[in-house]
């Protein structure tokens, strides 16, 4: 806190700083400087009448007429001009020493009363409004930077390594944010909400891999709370890509169920519920839940779906293994670099026909029928991870329209 209550006492003399001057200076235009500031403002006005009346812009007669006019408001001005308040110099270093007093205490009661409650909102609203206040970009990655070094120092603050975390993850900075909710969830492991957001930063970082961890997280943050809806919705991703397409639909309409009515996420689970049927050869009407979006009709026709064929370029096939790790995805052309929807699969499978759909979103907001047109690609991992890395093949067709079809791609290339 040290550091906090440091960097809030520099706001408040910065905000003094700006405020105190025009108090304790003294009028710079009263009585007779005001006065000659009129008559200098005449004279020049003057002075363009009678370049005017000399160039013919004016006759004689609008010339006279102009030239009264400014001669009488020039008499009014110095008749009716206020003399300067005896007073007003020391009313204003009264003031001053006021504000002095008042400012650093009504903040003090100010974040006593609001500072207390560090909400998901209250740091959305906070760096729109830095934003917004041309801090920009360099400006938010000081004080991120600032807020981990000040972790550093305070280890064993949980909820500054959950912000942390947050924080790091709406920059997009998803290896940081795994890194700091490590942090949090070591300091309170049965925490729901923090196991949740883990294996959500996790599976960021991963480029959309639902890996074993992941799946280990959840079930601990649905043993803490069962009705945990972030981690109910996780997992039915993580059900849905290890096969267990009847669980993933468990998942998916239990969080349905609970969403209040016209949430706006309800339509897009409600297609990945259906979505995920249509693999199973159900129909959606009878396994939604009663009241669900999309029932009372016939079933929805599934959108955003694509069969990608992929196969090994001859050249590459000497610098593969058949465990070696496959990943089959699809990102948006214009738009985040977080997959919309990838498949895991094994060399040993090629060469294979997959689908990708909105059923493997990674988001409500992030799915493939969203986005027009989308990069198709395949890449062989020697790690097992995610991200690439050097040495990886892969191969990729961009654009491609979102719409259901098909298309191929081969994979023909090495990572550098």
């Amino acid at each position: 806190m040290t550091l906090f209550w440091i960097l809030a006492g520099l706001l408040v003399l910065v905000a003094l700083a700006f405020v105190l001057p025009p108090l304790l200076r003294a009028p710079r235009l009263g009585g007779v400087q005001r006065d000659a500031l009129n008559v200098q403002v005449i004279k020049d006005q003057l002075d363009e009448l009678g370049a005017d009346l000399h160039a013919g812009r004016l006759d004689q007669a609008a010339y006279a007429a102009a030239r009264h006019d400014l001669e009488r408001s020039l008499l009014e001005d110095v008749e009716q001009a206020p003399a300067p308040a005896p007073g007003g110099v020391r009313s204003g270093r009264w003031l001053a020493a006021l504000l002095v007093l008042v400012v650093p205490l009504v903040s003090v009661v100010i974040y006593q009363r609001l500072g207390a409650e560090p909400t998901l909102e209250r740091i959305a609203a906070g760096k729109a409004a830095l934003q917004a206040a041309g801090g920009g970009p360099q400006a938010l990655e000081a004080m991120v930077e600032k807020l981990a070094e000040h972790m550093r120092q305070e280890p064993g603050n949980v909820e500054g390594w959950a912000l942390l975390g947050r924080t790091y993850a709406a920059l997009s900075r998803y290896p940081d944010a795994v890194q700091a909710y490590r942090h949090a969830v070591e300091l309170s492991p049965d925490n729901a909400d923090l196991l949740s957001d883990y294996a959500d930063a996790l599976v960021a970082a991963g480029n959309g891999s639902f890996t074993d961890e992941v799946g280990q997280l959840l079930e601990r943050a649905l043993a803490a709370d069962p009705r945990n809806l972030k981690a109910l919705w996780l997992r039915g991703h993580w059900r849905y890509r290890h096969g267990n397409v009847p669980g993933a639909i468990e998942d998916w309409q239990t969080v349905l169920a609970a969403l209040p009515p016209g949430d706006e996420n309800a339509v897009s689970i409600q297609q990945q519920i259906t979505l995920a049927q249509s693999r199973l050869g159900q129909s959606a009407e009878a396994q939604a839940p009663a009241g669900a979006p999309g029932t009372g009709g016939p079933a929805a026709t599934p959108k955003g779906r694509i069969q990608v064929q992929v196969a090994l370029a001859p050249a590459l096939q000497g610098k593969v293994s058949p465990d070696d790790t496959l990943f089959i995805f699809a990102r948006a052309v214009q738009g985040p670099r977080m997959p919309l929807a990838i498949v895991r699969k094994r060399v040993a499978d090629l060469p294979l026909t997959v689908t990708l759909d909105d059923s493997q979103a990674m988001a409500p907001t992030m799915r493939l029928s969203k986005f027009p047109q989308v990069s198709v690609g395949a890449r062989v991992s020697r790690s097992g991870q995610a991200m690439p890395s050097s040495g990886d093949l892969q191969g990729s067709v961009s654009p491609v329209s979102s719409a259901d079809g098909e298309v191929k791609v081969t994979i023909d290339q090495v990572v550098p």
